[in-house]
């Protein structure tokens, strides 16, 4: 006992405790660590500081043994990769009384399950619809709602056809296009990291497999489906010398280097949505979202240098798998957004903005043109917009006195706002804050319903159509005034 009391004595006048808490505490700790001694026949010495660190290293190093096992659960990094996504998302957006984001807690399972209970044209029953159109722009005063991120993966399954078939469907109503990701599957492979494998992409689709995938996106609806691929890096992994610092314990997450399994990792939608919002907060529209200088990019990812194995560090590439530009291509040719990584940065870039649709080729080669300009996203979320509006000011025209000239009048005279007069003399910026080069309206009688009215916009956008002299037209019906 003697020795364990100059033990004591030793350490105290190590810490020199000023309070008799302060010394209990050093007496309970004592009696830790010799029963932690008698355990592991650990040797005690007059070396305090030294035979008490050794022991706090054996403990860090189990304490790390067990996070490292929790970190990298598939469970557990499924649900860590959802929560960062999620604050990703808000943390780099700036939202205020024009800019809203709201969460619906449902799984993949739990959407695709409640959309097997209204198959077919029942669809417009679902509790999703009435979440997303009817309690928003479905709704007198109701905010209309720009996009819909989804934090899910889908491939060629029937089950997964049948989940985004739904989504397009709801997406168009409420002219708020679906964006999620594209798991590896999709392309027969088991990871992103094998991307470079298939020698044509698109000759995978001609398989008779993919024959409900085709028919998906040989739709109209299709439009309103935007898949982006790979993930993203959510965080740096945990250690002394990253900003994910642990104070409580000595910990070093164990990354394994070069095969990615053991990053958290997050979908890509949340990236392309950041590029939405941002797009939206500072021009009004949702058009700026794709290409290097245009709004495609994605910075400040995290990053990692790891060791190679032969004394040099390398840099973790952010994105899941790098695409190089003509793979990029490919993947846009089959509606896939590719996020590709700026080599030897902290950045990545959606260069493409194509929806899932397959456009159309046709006899008439501006018709073939235009079919191909309606199924990118900007031009998607542009006509949305426009759509928003048009449906508001329409409702707003029931039970006024409005002749058709009037109601004419009213809707050119709010369309001119977005012109820009003199596009070839204009900047990006005033051409992202008014997308049209040109717009009119008709308003006519219909005939087979009298007493009400036709509303025709011809849009001509000009901002980031490809240099392409393309329009568009929206078309709504007018309720007669009361």
């Amino acid at each position: 006992m003697s020795e364990l009391e100059d033990f004591s004595a030793i350490l105290k006048q190590t810490i020199n405790p000023t309070t008799e808490n302060a010394e209990r505490a050093i007496d309970n700790a004592l009696a830790t660590v010799v029963q932690a001694a008698v355990e592991d026949q650990t040797l005690l010495d007059d070396d305090v500081i030294d035979t008490i660190q050794g022991m706090i290293a054996g403990l860090d190093k189990k304490l790390s043994a067990q996070v490292n096992e929790v970190l990298h659960n598939e469970d557990f990094q499924t649900l860590e990769a959802s929560w960062r996504g999620l604050s990703y998302t808000l943390n780099n957006s700036e939202t205020g009384a024009s800019l809203q984001v709201e969460v619906l807690n449902s799984s993949k399972k739990e959407l695709a399950s409640m959309m097997k209970r209204y198959p077919g044209a029942k669809w417009d029953r679902s509790p999703l619809y009435r979440q997303i159109y009817e309690r928003k722009i479905g709704t007198l005063g109701g905010d209309p709602m720009g996009a819909v991120i989804g934090d899910y993966y889908f491939d060629h399954s029937s089950a997964d056809v049948a989940l985004l078939s739904s989504m397009s469907k709801i997406s168009e109503a409420a002219l708020a296009p679906f964006i999620s990701s594209a798991g590896p599957r999709l392309l027969g492979l088991d990871s992103w990291n094998d991307l470079s494998n298939p020698p044509d992409i698109e000759d995978l689709f001609t398989a008779s497999d993919y024959a409900g995938w085709n028919s998906l996106r040989e739709s109209e609806n299709a439009r309103f489906l935007g898949l982006a691929l790979p993930r993203v890096l959510a965080r740096e992994p945990y250690g002394p010398d990253s900003t994910m610092t642990v104070e409580e314990f000595n910990f070093t997450e164990d990354t394994d280097g070069h095969g990615g399994a053991k990053y958290s990792w997050m979908n890509a939608a949340h990236a392309m949505g950041v590029n939405i919002n941002r797009a939206f907060k500072e021009y009004g529209w949702t058009v700026r979202i794709r290409g290097v200088q245009s709004g495609g990019e994605v910075a400040q990812l995290p990053t990692h240098h790891f060791d190679t194995g032969s004394g040099e560090k390398d840099l973790k590439c952010p994105t899941e798998v790098s695409i190089d530009d003509r793979r990029e291509g490919e993947l846009s040719k089959v509606g896939l957004l590719g996020l590709v990584h700026r080599q030897n940065t902290d950045k990545a870039v959606f260069l493409g903005g194509q929806s899932l649709y397959k456009p159309k080729k046709y006899t008439d080669p501006q018709a073939t043109a235009s079919d191909n300009m309606s199924s990118r996203l900007p031009y998607m979320f542009a006509v949305s917009r426009f759509s928003h509006y048009l449906k508001a000011m329409i409702r707003d025209q029931i039970g006024s006195s409005a002749d058709k000239d009037q109601i004419r009048s009213n809707l050119q005279t709010w369309i001119d706002q977005y012109v820009t007069l003199n596009p070839e003399n204009a900047d990006e910026r005033e051409k992202a804050r008014k997308p049209l080069a040109a717009a009119q309206v008709e308003v006519t009688e219909d005939e087979l319903n009298p007493g009400y009215y036709t509303g025709k916009f011809f849009l001509k956008p000009h901002f980031q159509m490809e240099g392409m002299d393309i329009g568009m037209s929206l078309v709504s019906k007018i309720p007669p005034p009361k």
